[in-house]
């Protein structure tokens, strides 16, 4: 594991990561979301805005668990049809 620092709206974070790569560019995906919000409501809080962006995160990645499902059941579908009509 490595040492890392992160800045995520205008704070830093020591971090311990597995990888350097993968961990800035959600930060800095967070940070992008988290400035995207406070341009939108300046007056709101900060944790307000982090809240907002961990609900934006979870949202993708129920969209993206919801994709990758469908994409199982096709591709299981596809075997299925290949299996009988290949014997």
């Amino acid at each position: 594991m490595e040492k890392i620092n992160v800045n995520i709206f205008g704070d830093s974070y020591p971090l311990r990561v597995e990888s350097r790569e993968a961990t800035q560019q959600a930060a800095m995906e967070v940070d992008e979301v988290m400035q995207q919000f406070s341009s939108k409501a300046p007056d709101l809080e900060v944790k307000k805005f982090a809240v907002l962006a961990a609900i934006h995160f979870a949202e993708k990645k129920n969209e993206l668990e919801a994709e990758l499902s469908e994409l199982e059941r096709k591709i299981a579908r596809m075997n299925d049809f290949l299996g009988q009509h290949l014997q």
